[in-house]
């Protein structure tokens, strides 16, 4: 699936950045730009709405990690919104869900 972005604001002053396709080295430096994108100015919270991402390999783990730390050396904190179950078991396989804020399995 192709892979695209789209950045959109919301009411509480955070920035959305819905994902659509695959998260793969393919898509990281559109990734990584669109997130810098979103933190100038830095918003209050960088939400990651995650419903459409198709595909998840360790590369598109490694650029949420490296946006969360961008995110958070700006201010931000970075909340991933509808993970599914693909990321999530990624993401415990590498025991990073609760730095993402993520419940435990």
């Amino acid at each position: 699936m192709e892979f695209n972005l789209h950045v959109q604001g919301r009411i509480d002053g955070g920035t959305v950045i819905v994902v659509r396709g695959d998260l793969d080295y393919a898509a990281l430096d559109q990734f990584r730009t669109c997130v810098e994108q979103a933190l100038q100015p830095p918003p209050g919270i960088l939400y990651v709405d995650l419903q459409l991402l198709t595909f998840v390999d360790s590369t598109g783990v490694g650029a949420l990690v490296a946006a969360r730390h961008h995110a958070e050396r700006a201010g931000t904190r970075l909340v991933l919104e509808n993970p599914s179950s693909m990321l999530q078991h990624a993401l415990r396989t590498a025991s990073l869900l609760t730095s993402f804020g993520l419940p435990p399995a």
